[in-house]
């Protein structure tokens, strides 16, 4: 008898290596409704960010706040360096990590939080409240458009759907609130740890020895308070996209998706930096191709354009003040429509940011929760699945009800 030999004719490398699922995340932020949803939540949270700065400005503080440290974050998105990445140096490190989209938002986003924290350098009481509510409006802008992209990511990644704007609206508008308040817990939690670790600062106040003594016997609790504070904040910042994934994903509220978070971080760190660390490359080349795009799309069209107005006159058509009436409207308008591609091709830090954190929370939840990756709370589809009706027999026993025969 001839020997009977198999041959492997595919391999479904998604199944063997489910990591190689982020390298679709490029591909679900290129979407033009997730870049759409992205650019108006990056245009106002740096328009919050700029309006806050007009309120809180303290003289004092405005040199180490306003104008060095967070002048980056109060310029509009299309006024910042828009670069490709240099080719002639992909095989660095550093290169990598300067243009990934994953990196810079996730950056970006809690910058204002995070200086809060910062010893060496505390704000006063002005640059403080500058901090917390841009930190607070960040939070919101996102708790609705980040929302709508991490959802939108969640119902493309497991069942390859498209969401229109409307349903997505609906969704974020029943979830705000849990969007807003799962990454609150845990600041308000830090926030009431430092209360009594701030009162031995108050006897440090009193420059006596008895209350140097005093804090020093009793410095392992400020140490503890330190560490819980640790935890609490560490957690947050690493996963608090995953608390948005959770939401959008399952369906569920604030707690919920806060023990989503803090079980994949805590549980698998090392699986989570290697997601993390694969879709900060992937990104790379996303950003390749946006700005390689979106460079060419302008070049392209001011050189076509140049060949029937020639270059000094564009440039003139184009320059920005110093022209009057009609020119200067239309100078307006070639810059508005230039910013406006810039803007759309920024916003794939942020598209890319929610959609790759969304993907890599089903991955932590496969391996987690062992959960399949095409499992996503769909709310019509949940009150469809409820249990069948029952009614109670002749013999007094509960049965389920059978539904009336339906016409042929």
């Amino acid at each position: 008898m001839a020997d009977e030999r198999g041959t492997i004719r595919s391999i479904a490398w998604h199944q063997v290596f489910p990591a190689l699922r982020i390298l679709s995340a490029v591909r679900m932020a290129l979407n033009f409704k997730a870049l759409l949803l992205a650019a108006i939540g990056a245009a106002g949270m740096v328009a919050g960010w700029r309006v806050l700065g007009e309120l809180f400005h303290d003289p004092e503080a405005a040199q180490s706040l306003v104008n060095t440290d967070l002048s980056y974050y109060t310029t509009w998105p299309w006024d910042r360096p828009f670069e490709m990445p240099p080719t002639d140096r992909l095989t660095s490190l550093e290169v990598w990590y300067a243009y990934s989209p994953l990196v810079a938002a996730w950056n970006e986003l809690p910058m204002p939080m995070k200086r809060m924290y910062q010893v060496a350098e505390a704000p006063t009481f002005a640059g403080f409240m500058y901090l917390l509510t841009c930190g607070l409006w960040t939070l919101l802008i996102w708790s609705y458009f980040g929302g709508a992209i991490s959802r939108q990511a969640a119902v493309a990644f497991a069942r390859q759907e498209n969401v229109s704007l409307g349903a997505l609206a609906r969704f974020v508008h029943g979830k705000v609130g849990a969007y807003v308040a799962a990454p609150l817990f845990p600041l308000l939690g830090s926030a009431l740890i430092a209360l009594p670790l701030a009162g031995l600062g108050l006897l440090l106040r009193l420059d006596s020895s008895w209350a140097d003594a005093l804090v020093g016997i009793v410095w392992g609790a400020a140490l503890l308070g330190g560490f819980l504070m640790a935890f609490l904040l560490l957690g947050l910042f690493f996963g608090f996209p995953l608390m948005w994934a959770a939401i959008s994903a399952e369906g569920t509220d604030s707690f919920g998706a806060l023990s989503h978070a803090y079980a994949y971080v805590y549980q698998r760190p090392l699986r989570f930096l290697g997601y993390a660390v694969l879709a900060s490359l992937a990104g790379v080349l996303g950003w390749y191709l946006v700005t390689l795009f979106a460079l060419w799309t302008n070049e392209l069209a001011l050189w076509s354009v140049s060949w029937g107005s020639g270059a000094g006159r564009l440039t003139d058509a184009r320059t920005v003040g110093g022209q009057e009436g009609f020119a200067a409207t239309g100078a307006q308008a070639m810059a508005f429509w230039t910013n406006a591609l810039t803007l759309l091709a920024y916003a794939f830090v942020f598209s890319y940011f929610w959609t790759s954190t969304t993907v890599i929370y089903f991955l932590l939840r496969r391996l987690v929760d062992a959960t399949a990756l095409d499992e996503v709370y769909m709310p019509g589809e949940a009150e469809k699945r409820g249990l069948p009706p029952l009614k109670t027999g002749a013999d007094g026993v509960p049965a389920v009800a059978e539904e009336p025969a339906r016409p042929a």
